[in-house]
């Protein structure tokens, strides 16, 4: 199947507790990654730095100092809340 000669330059967008907004970057087919790679940019649009998180989770709200999501286990399809630490430099 032939691919499109254009594709998305990112998969959605966020902003977190501190006004920087996070980039989803997207994934083309045939691109294997093993989680989401973000891009953080600052109020000024100056790339702070990538951040990658885990593929099954779903990001409710980016703090300070944490991640908060859900995420779906594969095996079982469970539900679960997760929080992840955010270190910023």
């Amino acid at each position: 199947m032939p691919v499109g000669e254009h594709l998305p330059a990112f998969s959605s967008i966020m902003s977190d507790a501190l006004e920087h907004l996070w980039v989803e970057e997207y994934e083309a087919p045939g691109e294997e990654r093993p989680g989401v790679l973000w891009t953080v940019f600052d109020p000024e649009g100056r790339v702070l730095g990538f951040v990658e998180t885990p593929e099954q989770l779903e990001i409710y709200e980016i703090g300070g100092d944490y991640i908060l999501g859900k995420a779906v286990s594969e095996e079982l399809e469970v539900e679960s809340v997760q929080v992840w630490p955010l270190e910023r430099r």
